[in-house]
Order: C-alpha cells, then sequence, then structure tokens
C-alpha cells in the first residue's frame, strides 16, 4: 500500500510539471480534476478499473481478496504468441492523465503495445470489449509527446522507452489544434489503429500488467 501511495504522489507530481510545461502556470481543471479520495484509496481505484459499472456502488467492506477474484475474472487476454503480459479494460472513461494514476493505483500500468504480436493480443481484447466505430470510442495507452511537445517525439510513460513500433491510422498523428500530445487506440474503417488526442479528452483506458522488477 505504502508503494502505491508514493507512485500515485510520483505521478501526480510528473503531471503537474508536464502540464505547466503545456498549459503554463494555469492548470485545466479538467486535466487535473483529480479527488483526493481518488488519489488516495487505492482499493476504491481498484475496483473501479475492474469491476462492471453498475447501479449501486460497492461497499468499503469488500476485502482484498475480493479484489484479487474480480481482477481475474476481468476483460483481459494472454497472448497465443506468449506475449508476457495481460491487457484489462476500463469499464469507465477518464483523461490521460486519470487514466495513467487509475491504472497505477490498481497496481497496474497504462498499456504499451511494442510488437505486432501486442497489438493481436490488445485487439483480442478490444473485441471482447465490443469496441465502436471512431476515434471518439477510443481507449488510452500510455504514449505521448508530452515532453516534446514542439518535435512530437512519442516515448511511453509507463516504461520511459520511445516508440519504435507503431499502429498509426491513415494520416495518424496529426497533431490537430497542436495540442494533441497523447495517443489512444480506436477502430477506424473496421481496423483498430493509433491516434494522437488531446490530453484532456475523456476516453476508456487499457491497463497492463506490471512488468518484472527485477
Amino acid at each position: 500500500m505504502t508503494l502505491i501511495i508514493r507512485k500515485i504522489a510520483f505521478v501526480s507530481f510528473l503531471a503537474l510539471i508536464l502540464c505547466e510545461t503545456i498549459y503554463g502556470s494555469a492548470i485545466p481543471q479538467s486535466v487535473l480534476e483529480i479527488s483526493t479520495e481518488e488519489s488516495t484509496q487505492s482499493d476504491n481505484l481498484l475496483r473501479k478499473l475492474v469491476l462492471e459499472p453498475s447501479k449501486e456502488e460497492s461497499t468499503d467492506t469488500d476485502t482484498t481478496d475480493n479484489f484479487s477474484k474480480k481482477l481475474a475474472s476481468s476483460k483481459s487476454s494472454k497472448s497465443k504468441e506468449k506475449v508476457d503480459k495481460k491487457y484489462y479494460v476500463s469499464p469507465d472513461k477518464a483523461n490521460w492523465f486519470k487514466a495513467f494514476l487509475y491504472c497505477v493505483s490498481a497496481g497496474l500500468e497504462l498499456a504499451t503495445v511494442e510488437s505486432e504480436a501486442e497489438t493481436d493480443l490488445l485487439n483480442e481484447v478490444l473485441d471482447k470489449d465490443d469496441i465502436k466505430e471512431g476515434w471518439k470510442e477510443g481507449y488510452w495507452l500510455s504514449g505521448n509527446s508530452l515532453a516534446y511537445p514542439e518535435t512530437l517525439e512519442f516515448y511511453w510513460a509507463s516504461t520511459g522507452q520511445k516508440i519504435i513500433y507503431t499502429n498509426w491510422g491513415k494520416d495518424q498523428p496529426d497533431n490537430a489544434g497542436k495540442k494533441e500530445f497523447c495517443i489512444g487506440v480506436g477502430l477506424v474503417g473496421k481496423k483498430p489503429a493509433w491516434n494522437d488526442y488531446a490530453p484532456e479528452t475523456e476516453l476508456k483506458y487499457i491497463c497492463q500488467s506490471p512488468r518484472p522488477c527485477c
């Protein structure tokens, strides 16, 4: 729990720096409108990620064992080509910064897609989630150019690695309005592909199993 809280604090600090770099000192409320309760209660965030939306909220008496069972039964997929990760689809929408925090708070990472095999794996998961046509129905990945808004060099926030493998849609990335710095995946022409979005855009998001620490 202490490690998760430290991660949240670090990522929140990073988000503030990135926002100030892009937007100046006045950070848009739509980007970082994260309540104290959301940023400090990891169990609630985990429940938010792995459960389908319901009319009644889960009670605070849920145990860690129950969360583990729900996580195991959430929408995920193992690679047929032995890709050593799982992808999890969020049941709700969030801006890019919140999506990053929610995944970390759940003990996961905002997703990376670094090969054709991982694209195939992700497509299987999106198909199970009944992905809808159109960029507006996309899902956040961790790729972004927030550190390099002028040159648009994209990196995976979850790993710090420069993005080499890509799966951009036609005419993407286009940096429309000179504010689209974050990568999402959407269905266009019946084929999932990447698009660049403004970070404050509300999308569903993909988390992945964490990498081994050593």
